[in-house]
């Protein structure tokens, strides 16, 4: 259990390149159980259509988009409730963290990922709360690097230059209006 909530917690911190992936959403049938009401022809909450979110995701989507070939064009009106997305656009993708094989982890992500089970499991197993702190520091940084120092930044920094991104907003939509 320390072991996998440990690399979860990891995979968590931020969008490795190593365990992100895409996956077409399943709409929501548009019944009543679902929260549809047919005389609006929408959800409860206002939106046209629900997506489910994959089971295999860790914590919610990274991205949705509404053409998988096309990254760095997110949709950027939806709502999340409940591993459900609501949005008024059909089909949708999203882009999530998943749980992957170690043998696709990075060195660096693999070493933090030691320390970080090394750090939890210090005191339960040699009852070292000394040994606990200083691997902990070893493993995020110090508490003002907000667990993205030590060897965890480490990870980061190299998972950032071996897939470095292309920048979030690609299109300027005040200026697309502007010129429309």
């Amino acid at each position: 259990a320390v072991y996998t909530d440990t690399i979860e917690a990891l995979l968590g911190l931020y969008d490795w390149s190593f365990a992100r992936r895409t996956y077409a959403l399943d709409a929501l049938a548009a019944t009543e159980g679902n929260g549809y009401v047919s005389a609006d022809r929408k959800f409860l909450n206002g939106w046209r259509y629900g997506f489910s979110l994959p089971g295999t995701r860790l914590g919610s989507a990274l991205k949705v988009l509404t053409n998988p070939r096309q990254p760095d064009n997110p949709l950027r009106t939806f709502q999340v409730e409940a591993g459900v997305i609501y949005a008024d656009a059909t089909p949708l993708w999203a882009t999530v963290t998943v749980n992957v094989d170690p043998q696709l982890w990075s060195p660096a992500f693999r070493l933090a990922g030691v320390i970080g089970v090394a750090a939890a499991l210090a005191v339960p197993m040699a009852h070292d709360k000394q040994l606990a702190k200083d691997l902990q520091i070893e493993f995020e940084g110090s508490p003002e690097e907000g667990g993205r120092g030590g060897l965890v930044g480490k990870a980061i920094s190299q998972d950032v230059a071996g897939a470095p991104r292309a920048a979030p907003l690609w299109r300027d939509p005040l200026t697309e209006a502007r010129l429309s």
